[in-house]
């Protein structure tokens, strides 16, 4: 595209990251979009929620982001503040009628390069609570980015509403954009966290893929490939992409147990519930205690940058071996251990880091020995500008790994909420009953008694 009166950029690393998903689901490109609403029990007038929006377009550069296609690679640019007409206000009759007509909404594609970049709908539900929906393409916003733009929206609405106080500018995007390619255009800072890297993978050896399924699919590509030794496995599949959301919630009382240990001991529920799923992955896998998830971290390095829309986030790999003597308490400090370290060293590019495994560990590019993408959602009861709300999001009905789980507290409910995104090739329904159920007895048995050691709560699971 010629003579654009903007500037334009490259995509930054994480879009990188989110534009290399479609080589794992080439037929469906929903995979590379965020489809979430709020629902709040406060009536909304959704005119005054339009003029609301039409502010955050000025407020919330992301939303004025804008793709072409250039010699085959993707580039970016910022439009001037424009305004939406027209937001379609949705009337529901039944639960089951809004969510079967927001996820048809959320399978459908946005068409990123010919102008489209998100889809907002405003709807009444059938219980006569009030709902913000938005399917934004994921090379504009993050999940991060998302609350933002719920929190701020809001927040401009009340001041339009109520009279509240105008809140802070939001940061901006475009700055963050420039500060990314300015790093990434310095070989130092890769060289550097190379070698972090490497002896963050050195230092336990080769990891080992633990499944939620089981042994079943390492066992198999062991015997495929006559190598008992072999540690990864190949799940590459971008035809068989069909996946599922299956959502669980733990019981009021217990995870409100949860909460009070969390705060108690200043443990974030990023570590807890995946100590808890890593006992039970290691109960189900031969009792191999290398775990290996791949967790989403928000990127956002100071209140300017966490005050910002846009795509930040990036995969980090929280590989850690926890011995079973160790207990419950002294593995939630290993834990918040390897989170300092990932946040230390978040501005390596996952796509570098995935070729230095594969340079490492001599893998294909199919291989991998990680079990999930793992992310916890830190919504609390003021994140929605001290709104009363319910978080919803939606099936996508393919993606482009074989697992992504995000735990939350459920304002709604006050429980704790674990989704699961999986590819039904792969992992079944059941195979999440059973991680949730896992996770939940190794929670109840860490936080009742943290000084059991991990061998004992595993026996127990």
């Amino acid at each position: 595209m010629k003579n654009l009166p903007y500037a334009t950029y490259d995509l930054i690393p994480p879009q990188d990251m989110i534009q290399f998903m479609l080589k794992y689901s080439f037929l469906h490109k929903q995979v590379t979009q965020i489809p979430e609403s709020i629902i709040v029990t406060k009536e909304i007038d959704f005119d005054t929620m339009k003029k609301a929006f039409n502010i955050e377009i000025e407020r919330n550069d992301c939303l004025r982001l804008r793709f072409f296609k250039e010699k085959g690679k993707i580039k970016q640019y910022f439009i001037d503040r424009f305004t939406v007409d027209e937001i379609p206000v949705l009337s529901f009759k039944s639960e089951q009628e809004r969510i079967d007509t927001l996820t048809a909404d959320a399978q459908k594609p946005i068409r990123m390069l010919k102008g489209e970049t998100f889809r907002i709908k405003f709807f009444r539900t059938e219980d006569n609570r009030s709902g913000v929906y938005i399917n934004v393409h994921h090379l504009v916003m993050d999940n991060a980015a998302v609350f933002t733009f719920f929190a701020d929206l809001f927040a401009v609405y009340d001041h339009l509403k109520d009279g509240a106080k105008m809140p802070k500018p939001l940061g901006s995007y475009e700055e963050i954009i420039k500060k990314e390619l300015a790093y990434v255009a310095n070989p130092e800072n890769i060289k550097k966290e190379e070698q972090a890297y490497r002896e963050f993978f050195e230092k336990d050896g080769e990891p080992t893929y633990l499944g939620v399924e089981g042994p079943k699919f390492l066992d198999a590509e062991r015997k495929k490939k006559k190598n008992p030794d072999l540690k990864a496995v190949s799940l590459f599949d971008p035809i068989h992409d069909k996946a599922e959301l299956t959502k669980r919630t733990i019981p009021y009382e217990d995870s409100q147990k949860i909460f009070s240990f969390m705060d108690e001991n200043g443990i974030s529920g990023e570590c807890l519930v995946q100590l808890a799923m890593r006992l039970h992955l290691i109960k189900i896998n031969n009792r191999v205690n290398d775990t290996y998830f791949i967790v989403l971290c928000p990127r956002r390095h100071n209140l300017t940058e966490k005050r910002a829309g846009g795509t930040v986030a990036a995969p980090l790999p929280w590989r850690i071996v926890l011995p079973e003597n160790l207990t419950f308490m002294e593995a939630l400090g290993k834990m918040k251990e390897l989170q300092f370290w990932a946040f230390r060293h978040m501005d390596y590019p996952y796509l570098e880091y995935r070729t230095l495994q594969q340079k490492m560990f001599n893998y294909s590019a199919a291989e991998a020995a990680s079990t999930m993408m793992f992310s916890w959602f830190p919504l609390e009861a003021n994140t929605m500008n001290n709104w009363e709300y319910e978080f919803e999001g939606y099936s996508l009905d393919r993606y482009f790994i074989v697992l992504y789980t995000f735990a939350m507290k459920d304002t709604h409910s006050g429980c704790l909420k674990i989704s699961c995104i999986h590819r039904t090739k792969f992992v079944s329904v059941e195979d999440i009953e059973n991680l949730n159920n896992g996770t939940a007895k190794a929670l109840k048995l860490g936080i009742e008694n943290p000084n059991m050691t991990l061998g004992e709560i595993i026996d127990q699971l």
